[in-house]
């Protein structure tokens, strides 16, 4: 893979985790009712996409982890949660990914799996701050449950299209 390809999907990634913030503001009324939250996870999404689709991508760990920083510095202010949890997630996609053949229906269960443990390291991580004193029977049904739902129908929705752009980042020089 040379630099242009490896640029373009670093901004790629990145303009994902912009994606992220912005649609959680613009439609934070809808995303955001009490009870319920619902989380979006784009720049999760195409990590994960893009370890299936460019594969040659050596540096995926290292650009999770920098992306991890930003996602902390700007969404959280508590720096290493992300930082830590992105190159996490790579490591079970890549553990998970060696027992089946990558195909829509099993990217979308990967998928699925690495947001229950993301959502669930994060509420672990807040509870042991002492950012939230919600109990683990209303986070399952209230945010867990509509954040899965959410990211489940955007997986469906965005599959083909991200999978052709990345395909096309990866081989465009």
């Amino acid at each position: 893979m040379r630099l242009r390809e490896k640029i373009w999907i670093s901004v790629f990634l990145t303009c994902l985790l912009l994606l992220d913030g912005s649609f959680s503001y613009i439609f934070g009324s809808t995303l955001h009712r009490f009870p319920d939250t619902m989380i979006i996870r784009l720049v999760v999404l195409g990590l994960i996409l893009v370890y299936f689709f460019a594969p040659d991508f050596p540096h995926l760990i290292w650009v999770a982890l920098v992306l991890g920083l930003f996602y902390d510095s700007f969404y959280t202010g508590v720096l290493g949660v992300y930082m830590f949890l992105f190159p996490m997630i790579i490591f079970l996609t890549r553990w998970i990914a060696q027992f089946f053949t990558p195909a829509p229906l099993v990217i979308g269960a990967i998928y699925l799996i690495d947001l229950t443990v993301l959502e669930s390291f994060v509420y672990g991580m807040n509870t042991f701050m002492g950012q939230t004193t919600m109990s683990l029977n209303d986070f399952i049904p209230n945010i867990l449950g509509p954040t899965l739902a959410l990211n489940l129908v955007l997986f469906i929705f965005l599959y083909f299209p991200l999978r052709q752009l990345i395909v096309r980042l990866d081989s465009t020089y």
